[in-house]
């Protein structure tokens, strides 16, 4: 395996999770992410008045290692515990990134060798191994495996001519969610931190601005229900922002302050509705292997877990020939 090289499409949890593993077996991995920064939906959006952790809202940690990993990056500076304003849920153990999420996943990627701002395209395998083709039209060859951290759908289109397994990653529904993000020029009292409505439009509201280290105005993250994000998933983002504001006035019985600013933005692939029930898939023959929330559940700590899993069982192989071909164990 010292000789291997590793292709890791997708730089969230799961990907960062799976070539720190590589890397600790002594295989080489780069990560190739779309993006201009690591994270996926472990993300900020910033604004000259505010910031938003628009996708995912806090981190659970019930495995040890995971808990040990958010301790790690504590000390050094990029994580916290959030304690809110929750009714129901004031024990909860809550991890955020510090001073926003996407602090988190860039503390993941440090000493890791990623491509930013390369979307790969396609896939292709030949003697010398497996390359890339991205967006912008370069080639990155010479992998003698491909590891997907995506979404399941953009996993399964972009690996399914290669192997079976994409029909597998197919299977797994996954759903949107539109995410309203809003700073107000005067506090909203009496308003928790954060609910869980189970509201048919407006399934989660967060006081973002009750999070450490976030200075600034009052600042709400506000995520539609699956459901309604289906239906209105085409929507221009200014009517979602202005129907899931309404909602959140009429939830909370408030008169909304003035908004400084206000805007929405679409997660296409935002939440697992069924796992695929395993911690990761692997084709062995083919030099192809999938991970993400979506093997084992829609959290964040489950993305880390089954990255580490696939990089453990792609570092475990026995024997990775130039062709990609994996023999070995899982």
């Amino acid at each position: 395996m010292n000789a291997a090289s590793v292709a890791v499409i997708g730089a969230g949890l799961a990907g960062l999770a799976c070539a720190r593993r590589l890397r600790e077996a002594g295989v080489h991995a780069r990560l190739f992410e779309a993006q201009r920064a690591p994270g996926g939906r472990v993300a900020t959006r910033r604004f000259a008045t505010a910031n938003f952790d628009h996708g995912t809202q806090y981190l659970t940690a019930a495995d040890a290692e995971f808990r040990r990993l958010l301790a790690q990056a504590s000390a050094a500076g990029a994580a916290e515990r959030w304690q809110p304003c929750w009714p129901g849920r004031g024990d909860a153990d809550l991890w955020i990134g510090l001073p926003a999420m996407n602090a988190l996943p860039r503390f993941l990627a440090q000493d890791l060798d990623v491509e930013y701002g390369a979307r790969i395209l396609s896939i292709e395998r030949s003697r010398r191994g497996w390359s890339l083709l991205d967006d912008r039209g370069s080639a990155h060859g010479g992998f003698t495996a491909i590891a997907f951290a995506l979404p399941a759908p953009a996993a399964a289109v972009l690996a399914g001519p290669h192997t079976p397994a994409a029909a597998r990653a197919g299977a797994v529904p996954m759903a949107p969610c539109w995410a309203a993000l809003v700073a107000f020029g005067a506090p909203l009292s009496g308003v928790p931190d954060a609910a869980m409505t189970g509201d048919r439009i407006l399934a989660w509201y967060g006081r973002n601005s009750s999070k450490p280290g976030r200075d600034g105005h009052e600042a709400f993250v506000l995520h539609a229900s699956a459901d309604w994000s289906r239906v209105e998933f085409d929507q221009p983002a200014h009517a979602v922002e202005r129907a899931l504001l309404d909602r959140f006035s009429e939830l909370t019985g408030r008169t909304l302050p003035h908004a400084l600013v206000a805007d929405a933005h679409r997660w296409r692939h935002a939440r697992v509705e069924v796992p695929l029930g395993e911690d990761f898939l692997l084709d062995e023959d083919a030099g192809i292997g999938f991970c993400g929330d979506w093997c084992i559940a829609p959290r964040a700590e489950a993305a880390w877990i089954s990255g580490r899993a696939l990089g453990a069982a792609l570092s475990a192989a026995r024997e990775v020939t130039a062709s990609g071909k994996i023999r070995g164990r899982r």
